[in-house]
């Protein structure tokens, strides 16, 4: 089981790629001058820039539940940075119409 949870939390690591691409270019919603007085831009960049304490904190909770005997918590706790990295790019692409291009017409 601790094999396990190593590996999802290597694959949970592995999303930091992308995330460091998606956090450099997030500033480059406040392009137009009327973003900055909008609450969307804002609260994306929140969102983007808390995803590294999302996965910090969510191993934390997998290593000490492990540490107290309960390793399917642990297991679930290490795959927490991956189901949140799926719905990101799922609610992203559907707002930048990204999946479209995929789309078979």
């Amino acid at each position: 089981m601790r094999i396990l949870m190593i590996v999802l939390q290597t694959l949970g690591g592995l999303t930091f790629i992308p995330w460091f691409i998606v956090a450099g270019l997030s500033f480059m919603i406040f392009d137009t001058p009327d973003s900055i007085k909008k609450a969307f831009p804002w609260v994306l960049i929140f969102l983007i820039f808390s995803y590294p304490f999302v996965v910090a904190g969510s191993y934390w909770w997998a290593w000490s539940s492990v540490s107290s005997g309960n390793y399917k918590m642990g297991c679930l706790w290490s795959c927490l940075p991956i189901i949140v990295f799926i719905l990101g790019y799922l609610i992203i692409s559907q707002k930048t119409n990204l999946l479209n291009k995929y789309k078979k017409n």
